[in-house]
């Protein structure tokens, strides 16, 4: 299985093709289109299936597949006041619970960003008894605890960590919160100001077949997204 997550900074179906060589069996694309903006582009045919969800056509987040390995329908429990935190039935070669997210700024700003992360996976709780997957833009990371929220990030993974659900890139890398060494996003697209605030977690049971995670370099993707895409592969 593998997994691909990546903030395309709108105008996905003008970019798509730069995520086809991962070859992944399902992408979550934070700041996607609705499929209406698409204009029967050619490159939507691509998609074995395509959902998404948002306020503003030119920006939401969409979660597809490429192949028939798997199945994504949206969960009875969705609640949209969480944006944008949707939860999907994946059925396939295996059968688990996806957390697609794109934290978003909220009124009060107490509850902004990481804030939707926690209240989310509060109201979510049930799911993440099941296998799990929980990937996205966060928009978040340990750095940013200071800022006021009604749950910090570091709060959020002690209650994943709880529940036995843990970051692909961590434990990959061997390393902790906070201390990151490869930037996921660069602000207003500058090399000198890298943030690491997209995250792939997972349940142990799938967390123990990680096979390989990458994360996409600077002078690749710069020219068609702050970003960088998050690439994992499961046995």
């Amino acid at each position: 299985m593998k997994l691909v997550t990546w903030n395309a900074a709108m105008r996905f179906r003008d970019k798509i093709e730069e995520v086809f060589p991962y070859m992944a069996d399902i992408i979550v694309i934070p700041e996607c289109e609705a499929p209406e903006k698409w204009r029967n582009s050619s490159n939507l045919q691509a998609l074995t299936q395509f959902l998404w969800y948002g306020d503003n056509l030119n920006k939401g987040i969409g979660i597809a597949t490429l192949n028939d390995s798997y199945h994504i329908e949206l969960h009875p429990a969705y609640n949209r006041e969480f944006r944008y935190i949707i939860p999907l039935k994946v059925t396939g070669k295996d059968d688990f619970i996806l957390l697609a997210i794109w934290s978003q700024n909220s009124k009060p700003q107490f509850n902004s960003y990481i804030g939707q992360i926690y209240l989310a996976l509060k109201y979510y709780e049930t799911l993440l008894k099941k296998p799990c997957v929980i990937i996205g833009d966060w928009n978040s990371n340990k750095i940013f605890d200071h800022f006021k929220r009604v749950g910090t990030h570091s709060d959020v993974v002690e209650l994943l960590k709880n529940e036995g659900i843990k970051s692909a890139y961590h434990m990959y890398f061997n390393e902790e919160h906070g201390e990151e060494t490869i930037p996921s996003h660069f602000f207003r697209k500058a090399q000198s100001s890298p943030f690491h605030i997209d995250f792939l977690f997972a349940s142990e049971l799938i967390l123990s077949r990680l096979k390989h995670f990458e994360i996409g370099t600077y002078e690749k993707w710069i020219k068609f997204s702050d970003h960088v895409p998050l690439c994992a592969v499961f046995d």
